[in-house]
Order: structure tokens, then C-alpha cells, then sequence
């Protein structure tokens, strides 16, 4: 017998640990699919094969000691095929929606609205609304969720295409329709595609969803200069199926490094790893989303610029003094708490996921940023809901209200004040202390905001929605400017 297996199990397993324990963690290779050593080496197994009793031993030790890192991935050989993931993904979408929005009053039984409203009942305005026979404007916009997270919007759409699609009336009602008409079994396509956003498909499948969806190869849908890429969570679950449940079952923590804009729809991919984390109790997500890198965006008019990736455009300085918006980090940052609110509702175990906003390399600008963004575009959404209670401003419709600029999420008020350092499912990195917005009891300041525009309009509530002070935000060193930053990431 060896000298080493006559030592004490516990003394073995100290020296286990000391073998197999990797200084930061494992990293994943995406060509290889595999898992490597930070920094790129091998992982060294040499000790497994001395004998029978140690691979039995630590059979389970080196990926329960050390955390997994995946990032967000991109290369030339996979930007097409994600790119038009991203586009298939937002034109089924929109599809979608305009196709139940132009069906829905004549095809929707009592039987149908009641499943509906039971399924969603977040969206039973809307199912009201059809059943009266009325249409919605807004169901053209890829922006619009009604005030809830933009995939279960998304899922309450496909969900009322598919009760639709039931009706004998629905091939005849989808080629009559007053724009795009559906020919064929077009219309039945259309209700078959659904993809889950945080899956990576294959070639096939992509291409079946960009025929579907209709989109074109080349500008926008696949601009060539863009670096569209997967991200950390897509990375992740792909390499989650392809390895045996007992392997899975070893892992215990998992870090997703969401450090550029990727395709999809990724707010919501953390969905994708629910049924992970019921199957493996153990198992631990922490995902990190890069607000600078990742969360915030370019202005609207500048995305086809740098979607054209014009470098003369860089060369002569015509985008130097581009900085990032204010008007929209409300917003963005409320889509991604949205979507990680919705994950305990959707079955992942307490305590299996983190989400965390990541304010590195600048925690401290980051916080001056968000804090005073935040902080005013909360107390607007509060200050109208309390306008309308008091009868300052005409009472909205449910969809007016939650449609109208100066909105973002239901609920998102509240969340904000209890992010910190320290919440559970959702934390910063950066130091944030957000007031209590409270329509029933309001602060002193939200007292002076309402009686500064006591007279307002609701056009001058929508009007001075678009005065933020400042603007627009540069970044701090060490990063680059916003503009160095995000060339040639910025996705449709």
C-alpha cells in the first residue's frame, strides 16, 4: 500500500485540497468547449492517476473548490450567426405582438380570455381591451412591456398567439391582415418559433428563425463591424447540457462576466439557468453585469453610427465628444432588476442566484452617476403617480400610465431603495443608497417637486422629463471614453 494512503483520511484531504485548488478558479475555452486554468493552462490531474482510492477520493474535488468563470464571448467566425440570433429574436418578437394585436378581438373566446388572465394576470388590461375590441398602438415597439419584465411580456404574447393559433378562423384572420400578410403556413411558423433567448443555436436553426422572422443578411441586421456577441450566461448553459448531470452536480459556484453588449435579449438570460440550480441545490450563480461596459448604451441616434464602424469617423474625432446618456440608464438598469425579480417567481431556489451590478473600475463615479439618475428619474415616476391620485393631472388609462415617458417598472421604486451592497438577490458593488419613494407618504423633496409643477401639463411633465442635468456622462479612467468604449460593440 502507499505511504500516501496510510495517512489519515483528514490529512489526505488537506493535501487534496492544496493539489486540486486553482488561484482563480477555472475559465472556459468556447472553441473547445472545456474548462482550463485561469491564465490558459491545462487542468493538471496527474495526482487521479496514481491509483483507484484517489480518483475515488477527489472524484468530485476540483470543481467543487474552484469557481468557474465564463465570460462574454465573441469571434469572426461566430458574429453572423449572432447576429442574426439578436434580429430573429427581435422580429418574432414584434411579429408577434402586431399578429395578436390584429387578431386577438375577433378570435378570442371567453374561454381564452379567462386562461389568459389567469396565465398573466399582470396583463388582464390588456386581455379586456381585446375583448372589447379594441387594438393597441404600441404593440409595434420593441420598448414597450407595459411596465413588467420584457420576457414574461414576451412569454404573455406567445402564449396568446398560441391560444389564437387553436381557432379555425386563424390561417384566414393572419392572411387578411392589413400589413404584412402570412401565406402559406407562414402564420403556423410564426407561433412554432420560439426560441429561448439564452440558448445558442445552430446554424440550421438560426437560419430557419432569420427566414421567419424575416430578416435580411447584411446592414443593419448583420453589420459587419459590430462584435455581436454571446453572452456569459449563453456561454454557460451551453457548456452546462453538454457535460453529464453527476458532473454538473459537482460544481458549486459559477461567476458569468457580462463585460460587453451581447445578443438576445440578455437580461433575461438568467432564466436559462433555473432548472440548473433546481437540480443541483449546491450549485451557486453569481452574475456580474458591467454597467459602463455592458448596461448602458448609446443614445438612440448615434447607434447607426456606430453601427457603421466608420473608422475615418474615429480618425477625424467626430466622436469625441459623444458621452453617455442619462435619459436611458434609468431604464436600462430597471430592465435587468426587472428580469432578476421575475427569476424566484419562475422557480430558482432562494439564495442559487446574485445578480450583480458591477460599477469596477470607477465604483466611485459610477455611484455619483446612477445615485443622482436614479434618484430624479424615481421621484418623476412617483411624483406623476401622486399627480394622479390628487387630481393635478387627468387620471390615465392602465396602459396610458404605464406607457407614457417618465414611466419604467412597476414595483422599481421600491427595489431601488433596497439595493445595496449587501441585498441578496440583486447587490452593487458600489456604494448606492437610494431614498423611499412612497406615493402615500412622500418626502419633503417629492412635496417641493409636486408643488414646483403644480401647474404642469402632462406635455410639460413630458417635455421637462427630457431635461436631465447633466445630459450626458463621460467615463473615467482607468476606462477609456465612452466613445473608445463602446466602438464596435454596440448592437442593433
Amino acid at each position: 500500500m502507499s505511504v500516501f494512503l496510510q495517512l489519515p483520511r483528514e490529512l489526505r484531504d488537506l493535501i487534496y485540497e492544496y493539489y486540486f485548488y486553482v488561484d482563480g478558479g477555472y475559465t472556459h475555452n468556447f472553441a473547445s468547449n472545456k474548462l482550463r486554468r485561469t491564465g490558459g493552462d491545462p487542468i493538471q490531474f496527474n495526482l487521479t492517476h496514481v491509483c483507484r482510492q484517489i480518483v475515488d477520493e477527489t472524484r468530485e474535488l476540483p470543481l467543487r473548490l474552484n469557481p468557474i468563470y465564463f465570460t462574454t464571448f465573441h469571434s469572426e467566425g461566430t458574429n453572423v450567426q449572432a447576429a442574426l440570433l439578436d434580429a430573429s429574436h427581435k422580429y418574432i418578437n414584434k411579429r408577434k405582438f402586431c399578429l395578436v394585436n390584429e387578431s386577438a378581438s375577433a378570435l378570442l373566446s371567453t374561454e381564452d380570455v379567462q386562461t389568459l388572465k389567469k396565465a398573466f394576470p399582470q396583463f388582464a388590461p390588456i386581455v379586456d381591451g381585446w375583448q372589447s375590441g379594441r387594438r393597441f398602438e404600441i404593440f409595434g415597439q420593441f420598448s414597450v412591456h407595459c411596465g413588467e419584465a420584457p420576457s414574461l411580456w414576451h412569454d404573455f404574447v406567445a402564449f396568446t398567439l398560441d391560444r389564437l393559433s387553436q381557432h379555425p378562423d386563424f390561417a384566414e384572420k393572419a392572411k387578411a391582415r392589413s400589413r404584412t400578410s402570412y401565406e402559406g403556413n407562414q402564420a403556423s411558423d410564426l407561433v412554432s418559433a420560439s426560441p429561448e433567448p439564452w440558448d445558442i443555436l445552430d446554424s440550421e436553426e438560426v437560419e430557419r428563425l432569420r427566414v421567419v422572422a424575416d430578416v435580411k443578411y447584411g446592414f443593419p441586421f448583420t453589420a459587419e463591424l459590430t462584435k455581436h456577441a454571446y453572452s456569459a450566461a449563453q456561454v454557460a448553459i451551453r457548456f452546462l447540457r453538454s457535460i453529464p448531470a453527476t458532473t454538473c452536480g459537482m460544481i458549486r459556484n459559477i461567476t458569468l462576466l457580462e463585460d460587453r453588449e451581447s445578443v438576445a435579449t440578455p437580461a433575461s438570460h438568467g432564466r436559462g439557468v433555473i432548472k440548473f440550480c433546481q437540480a443541483h441545490p449546491q450549485l451557486k450563480i453569481e452574475r456580474s453585469v458591467s454597467l459602463w461596459k455592458a448596461l448602458f448604451r448609446v443614445a438612440p441616434s448615434m447607434v447607426g453610427i456606430y453601427q457603421h464602424g466608420i473608422q475615418r469617423h474615429m480618425d477625424d474625432g467626430l466622436l469625441d465628444l459623444d458621452r453617455c446618456p442619462a435619459e436611458r440608464m434609468t431604464k436600462e438598469v430597471g430592465t435587468w432588476i426587472a428580469e432578476a425579480l421575475l427569476l424566484p417567481t419562475l422557480g430558482m431556489p432562494k439564495d442559487a442566484f446574485t445578480l450583480i451590478l458591477d460599477g469596477s473600475p470607477t465604483p466611485d463615479h459610477t455611484s455619483r452617476v446612477l445615485s443622482s439618475v436614479i434618484q430624479r428619474d424615481l421621484a418623476w415616476q412617483t411624483a406623476l403617480d401622486i399627480s394622479y391620485t390628487r387630481g393635478l393631472l387627468p387620471k390615465p388609462s392602465w396602459l396610458h400610465r404605464r406607457t407614457r415617458i417618465g414611466y419604467m417598472y412597476e414595483g422599481l421604486p421600491d427595489a431601488m431603495h433596497k439595493l445595496s451592497k449587501e441585498s441578496s438577490l440583486i447587490r452593487t458593488n458600489f456604494d448606492f443608497n437610494m431614498p423611499r419613494f412612497d406615493v402615500d407618504s412622500p418626502s419633503q423633496d417629492l412635496e417641493k417637486l409636486l408643488e414646483d409643477h403644480r401647474e404642469w401639463t402632462m406635455q410639460e411633465w413630458e417635455r421637462g422629463w427630457r431635461t436631465h442635468d447633466p445630459a450626458r456622462f463621460q467615463t473615467e479612467a482607468p476606462l477609456p471614453p465612452w466613445h473608445i468604449l463602446r466602438w464596435n460593440g454596440v448592437i442593433m
